[in-house]
């Protein structure tokens, strides 16, 4: 049994397919998405219908739903004229980035098994998954990003939704409700939700002689200059206590993947393939030790896929040579995340189409953790100058360890209740949570409670039957239908 979609705007034929394709491939229902004007439509009871345009169409089903068209897609379109009007209007607490023409009393209108909607799922959904106001909104922080706080998600408060996943919930709700014995799909090999965990490698060393000499200086600083001996001396003796430690206390690997292998999870380790800027690592993977370790990371059943360098996110040339010098220790690379997450919605994804890298793990704030992409489950970003979907993968970021202290402020409890409420909506709409935690981030004297932190994620999915996987995995999945 097939759900039977037409629409009117032919112009906008691409993005508003894209867009019903991607929810109704998610739910797993079955499809056929045709121009009202090519469209045959025969009356039987067993059909459902669903129409998409500015007025409600006139077509002979028994069940039918009517999505009332906005004006994203019309002549304002990819100018500033088509954003969102704010503050937006709700419906039952959901957020309707925009709102239909039709002439109906409420948002939602029923009448025996016709349904007719002002809530423009389309049009809200692709605004999210395109990233539509980063390509027309200038705004840039320090490190060229778009930052959370230029979003409308932030500015009306919904950026720790997954507003899309609560419009496909909303269009299945409507899909169940006619009663036509359709089947939601079921993901995750019956788990009821994934993490995808996720390790930059951005240094593996803490103690070198320059980071011992600024760390005396600190602590002679802090006692006299700040006349505050008693802190200078505890600062002092947890950095005695680390640097006496057998393993420098940012070579984290082993304990991370103990801690993972506890739960019978894995997890993607992004390396940087020789950047070139001072703002990346001051390692080199072809030194023995580093290649032994990547070696060891992949025997252990993880990922190791490439960490952009600072300057990579819009240099097809520097990307080309990073990722070609990590694959020539570790073979084919599946995924990649940018450093300091440096993301252009349009020039990186380009490059990644040109190099063949098909799965990307950026797309998140540096400075607010949440759904940069309004959703929580892999799918193809749209290239609205050409058209059309990319062929990359892309599995949304939503947490970054240093997003909650360094830039939120957020004490460990306080980190620790966001992180777990994050959790619990994915796990509500059965997503996939993507987690970066650094492996310096378990330096317990110098990020005091973050290892505790991440401990307890991982138990938190364990117990509430979710999997902990690597991107490669998650990404091999979702290309059947993602």
């Amino acid at each position: 049994m097939k759900v039977n979609i037409v629409y009117t705007s032919e112009q906008f034929s691409r993005p508003i397919a894209y867009t019903l394709d991607l929810m109704l491939s998610i739910l797993g229902v079955e499809h056929d998405i045709q121009p009202y004007s090519e469209a045959t439509i025969k009356d039987n009871d067993n059909i459902l219908m669903i129409s998409y345009g500015h007025e409600m169409l006139s077509i002979n089903a028994v069940r039918h739903i009517h999505i009332y068209q906005s004006n994203l897609f019309g002549r304002g379109y990819k100018t500033l004229s088509s954003m969102p009007r704010l503050p937006l209007k709700t419906w039952n607490g959901l957020p309707v980035i925009y709102e239909g023409n039709g002439h109906i009393k409420d948002f939602i209108v029923r009448n025996g098994n016709v349904i007719e909607t002002n809530i423009d799922i389309v049009a809200s959904s692709f605004f999210m998954l395109s990233r539509y106001e980063e390509i027309l909104v200038d705004a840039q922080d320090e490190y060229g990003r778009f930052p959370a706080t230029a979003s409308i998600a932030y500015k009306e408060n919904f950026l720790t939704r997954p507003i899309v996943n609560e419009y496909i919930d909303l269009l299945w709700n409507w899909i169940d409700s006619l009663e036509l014995g359709f089947k939601r799909r079921k993901l995750w090999n019956g788990k009821d939700f994934a993490a995808c965990l996720t390790h930059d490698v951005d240094t593996v060393r803490k103690w070198s002689m320059d980071n011992i000499y600024h760390e005396i200086l600190c602590c002679g600083s802090m006692a006299l200059k700040k006349r505050k001996p008693l802190s200078a001396g505890s600062r002092m003796t947890k950095a005695a206590l680390s640097m006496l430690s057998l393993n420098d206390p940012y070579w984290s690997f082993n304990s991370i993947m103990n801690l993972e292998e506890r739960y019978g999870f894995s997890s993607s380790f992004y390396f940087f393939g020789g950047g070139r800027n001072p703002k990346d690592a001051t390692y080199s993977i072809h030194d023995n030790k580093m290649s032994r370790l990547l070696l060891e990371i992949q025997d252990r059943g993880n990922e190791v896929g490439v960490h952009g360098s600072f300057d990579s996110y819009n240099n097809l040339e520097i990307l080309r040579y990073e990722k070609a010098n990590l694959e020539e220790l570790v073979g084919n690379i599946s995924s990649i995340r940018q450093h300091f997450l440096r993301f252009h919605v349009e020039q990186t994804f380009a490059i990644y189409e040109e190099l063949g890298i098909g799965c990307d793990v950026t797309l998140g704030f540096a400075n607010h953790e949440g759904f940069r992409a309004g959703i929580c489950l892999p799918f193809h970003p749209y290239n609205i100058e050409k058209d059309k979907p990319y062929d990359v993968i892309e599995i949304p970021l939503t947490i970054m360890d240093c997003t909650l202290g360094a830039a939120r402020g957020l004490g460990i409890e306080e980190a620790w209740q966001s992180v777990e409420s994050l959790l619990a909506a994915v796990k509500g709409h059965g997503g996939c949570i993507v987690l970066l935690w650094h492996n310096s981030y378990m330096d317990k004297f110098e990020y005091p409670g973050y290892a505790g932190i991440y401990a307890r994620i991982l138990k938190y999915i364990a117990e509430n039957n979710g999997m902990g996987m690597p991107a490669k995995t998650i990404y091999g999945d979702f290309q059947q239908f993602c």
